[in-house]
């Protein structure tokens, strides 16, 4: 990957569509063009992924800085993942595999649903008068529904009728992203289809140029809005931003789901737009509408002023007693609201949870293994076999399989769970664990532990883990950006010569150096940098041999693995370990640099 021939600073709270937007305008690309160039488009794709609002996927990182020569660092603020310690939907994100769509959370909006139009037009300065001012990240998230600094509520609409259908998710970062020449500050969305054009470019109005919405926000809604960012970019406790923007989504959904039992809690003058809200919600039918942020900025800013100050009431248990006497009168009802409660109940407060409890335990679902607390830590700082360290500390002492390899399995598969809701076997997947060997359920748990004794202690020692993570979650490895690294790596022919060369010559009959030891030295460094199981290591030698080798190969794995593991190998098997040992620490050094290792033969 080489330098761009030019390139942009970005403008301070800028997000990466927007940067994307202005680059691609001043090289004269079109943003997918761009975004092939730089990487962020797959070979196989045909467009930016609307994913890449909240991280850079695998290694991309890496191809995006040294072409537009930013830091990592720079590239990181572009996206919402420097918010994922404050923010649920951010941190309920599992980052995506290769071969597997993400799933994004709803209260994470589309490409262009919201803008200011004045943050939009820019300063003074040469740069943001060509090419515009930013198209802010926060605006992406559904709690931001107003612009603090203008102090007018957002837009959704363009002057000339542009606009995303109600309730888009489509898969695109930037729309009409194979379009050249739009500016940056240029509307993408449709026109309206007519019977004379039934085939609808973009608008091209200059949202920059868009009058500011006629309605502003009362200052109670605009302490709110900065109340809302500020606990978005604080670097206090994370836990009880957590919990608090979970009890808000969640009460938010009680009160469009109650309407218009909850006219009452809402300012009426915004009764009209929460009436709109709620009838669009209600054609497109079930539950899990009321489980999205409201479309149009101004009943957003409504709802949740009104859920904001459902949390300020001290008997928080008669106020959902109240909703579920007043609304919810059949069975139904209940366990619908019980349906989005089951989603937030790991991460939302025990305060909540403590006033739901009796009015939906009769249709919630069994949660399971909940978390203790919302996690710190990422999905990406789990390696798939845990940490030796780790396991020793927490989960020594519990009785159970003789190699613990099962408990080891189960507990990486768990914390995975709690930092972002996936199912087992998506976990599984994402850890690079065979998910026909990692499904269970709390119930056959007791097939690997004696007793139910060792099943709470179990419980104990992951959550102890969970909460020693999450205090250190800045400090820790990112595993899955080295299991990307290493996804096609082997050690090379010329590597393998220039590391045997260092072993002493034994006396007597000579160690065989083959390319099916050359396989399992690529294991063994693969199993030290990622910390995986070496059960479900790339081996890529042993895949390009014919079939009757692969399965002699097959036969002959834990031989060689034993003798590389043993306390006490012979002295042949000793000096190798030391060897690939060392090169396994200066590859994950390498890795963490941002040098990536490239296959070769």
């Amino acid at each position: 990957m080489h330098p761009l021939p030019r390139s942009l600073d970005p403008l301070p709270d800028e997000s990466l569509p927007g940067y994307l937007l202005r680059l691609s305008f001043r090289l004269g690309m079109t943003p997918g063009e761009l975004g092939r160039t730089i990487g962020l488009v797959s070979a196989s794709g045909s467009y930016l992924p609307r994913r890449l609002v909240l991280d850079f996927p695998g290694l991309s990182i890496n191809e995006f800085t040294r072409a537009t020569r930013l830091s990592r660092d720079e590239a990181r603020l572009l996206t919402l993942s420097t918010w994922r310690r404050n923010y649920p939907p951010i941190q309920r994100w599992l980052p995506p595999l290769h071969g597997h769509a993400p799933q994004i959370d709803k209260w994470i909006l589309g490409g262009h649903d919201r803008y200011c139009s004045q943050c939009l037009a820019g300063d003074e300065s040469p740069i943001q008068r060509e090419y515009g001012g930013p198209w802010k990240k926060e605006w992406h998230l559904g709690i931001v529904f107003a612009c603090p600094q203008h102090e007018c509520f957002l837009s959704r609409d363009c002057p000339q009728g542009g606009r995303p259908p109600d309730y888009d998710r489509a898969p695109r970062l930037i729309p009409f992203d194979g379009f050249r020449g739009l500016h940056p500050t240029a509307c993408r969305y449709p026109l309206p289809a007519t019977a004379r054009k039934l085939r609808r470019p973009p608008c091209r109005a200059q949202l920059d140029q868009a009058p500011a919405p006629v309605v502003r926000p009362p200052h109670r809604l605009q302490a709110l809005q900065q109340h809302l960012l500020s606990l978005l970019k604080t670097q206090d406790d994370a836990h009880e931003v957590r919990e608090y923007f979970s009890d808000l989504h969640l009460l938010a959904a009680l009160i469009t789901i109650s309407w218009p039992n909850s006219l009452r809690r809402v300012d009426p003058a915004f009764a009209p737009a929460i009436d709109i809200e709620v009838n669009a919600r209600k054609a497109l039918g079930g539950v899990r509408a009321h489980d999205t942020p409201p479309v149009d900025p101004i009943a957003c800013g409504a709802i949740l002023d009104a859920a904001h100050s459902l949390l300020q009431i001290d008997s928080l248990d008669d106020v959902l007693a109240e909703f579920f006497d007043s609304t919810f009168t059949g069975t139904p009802a209940r366990a619908g609201w019980a349906q989005i409660f089951t989603k937030y109940e790991i991460s939302c407060s025990k305060r909540l949870r403590t006033a739901a409890a009796p009015l939906i335990r009769t249709y919630s679902p069994s949660p399971g293994w909940t978390a203790p607390h919302p996690s710190g830590y990422r999905a990406e700082n789990i390696p798939a076999h845990l940490e030796p360290d780790w396991y020793a500390r927490h989960f020594q002492k519990i009785d159970g399989p003789t190699d613990h390899k099962i408990l080891r399995r189960i507990a990486a598969i768990q914390l995975v769970q709690w930092a972002t809701q996936a199912s087992t076997s998506e976990a599984a997947r994402y850890l690079g664990i065979d998910a026909e060997k990692a499904l269970y359920t709390e119930d056959n748990i007791h097939i690997w532990l004696k007793s139910t004794r060792e099943v709470q202690d179990f419980k104990t020692a992951l959550s102890g883990l969970a909460a020693e993570l999450s205090s250190r979650a800045d400090g820790l490895i990112d595993y899955q950006y080295r299991r990307e690294a290493l996804r096609n790596w082997a050690l090379d022919s010329s590597t393998w010569q220039e590391l045997t060369s260092r072993l002493e010559s034994p006396q007597g009959k000579q160690p065989v150096i083959d390319d099916r030891k050359r396989q399992d030295a690529s294991v063994f460094i693969w199993v030290h940098v990622t910390r995986g199981e070496h059960l479900f290591a790339p081996r890529l030698i042993e895949a390009e041999q014919p079939v009757g080798i692969q399965q002699d190969w097959t036969r002959r794995r834990n031989t060689t693995w034993f003798q590389l593991t043993r306390p006490d190998p012979i002295r042949h098997y000793a000096d190798l370990r030391k060897i690939l040992s060392d090169h396994a620490r200066q590859l994950a050094a390498d890795i963490e640099a941002g040098t990536i290792p490239t296959r070769a033969k």
